[in-house]
């Protein structure tokens, strides 16, 4: 309601403006104040708005006589009177935390990567803000050369990651899938360890 009120001064605001321009802007003394006094013909708008009327002014200094076309909207008053000034609404809801910039200490488990032969899942403990253990808690077992590759590789994949503290590791000769699901489970093991 209050956003259309003020749209409808501003058009009020403006029409008077290209009246006054089309009209000509002159001395107080040009013009009378009363358009139907001054012989003006044709209707006077009223102050409850309306269709827009013609009016035709005489001349006020010899000129030919000019027809004006205006628009005149009366506002209701804002209620208790006087004038009302507005602010912008605060915002309801709060600014989201930064992200973290070391992990938090706790454990945390990873995703559970199907990797060719079976699964690969890992949890980090976090102590002082830098990942102290990584705990296996599957890995492809469903075949007997899967459970040699994985006792050679896994220890392996272990070092590098508490050395570089981070997921991005070389893979282990020899267990490309076990490597690949070993890193996907331990960044996201890493990424819940950040966000928490």
């Amino acid at each position: 309601m209050r956003r259309a009120m003020i749209a409808l001064m501003g058009t009020a605001a403006g029409t008077v403006l290209l009246v006054g321009a089309k009209a000509g802007f002159s001395s107080p003394t040009d013009r009378p104040l009363n358009p139907q006094a001054a012989g003006a013909t044709g209707p006077v708008p009223s102050a409850s708005g309306g269709p827009p009327s013609a009016v035709t002014m005489p001349p006020g200094n010899g000129a030919a006589p000019t027809t004006t076309t205006a628009t005149t909207t009366a506002a209701a008053p804002p209620a208790g009177g006087g004038t009302k000034t507005t602010t912008a609404p605060k915002p309801t809801t709060a600014a989201p935390k930064p992200p973290r910039t070391t992990m938090k200490d706790g454990t945390f488990g990873g995703n559970s990567v199907y990797v060719e032969y079976g699964s690969v899942e890992l949890s980090i403990v976090v102590s002082g803000g830098k990942i102290t253990d990584i705990k296996v808690l599957d890995s492809p077992s469903n075949h007997s050369r899967s459970v040699q590759i994985n006792n050679n590789a896994l220890p392996k994949l272990k070092s590098q990651a508490l050395s570089k503290q981070s997921a991005d590791i070389d893979t282990v000769s020899g267990a490309t899938y076990t490597s690949s699901g070993y890193k996907l489970s331990l960044q996201s093991a890493i990424d819940r360890a950040f966000q928490a």
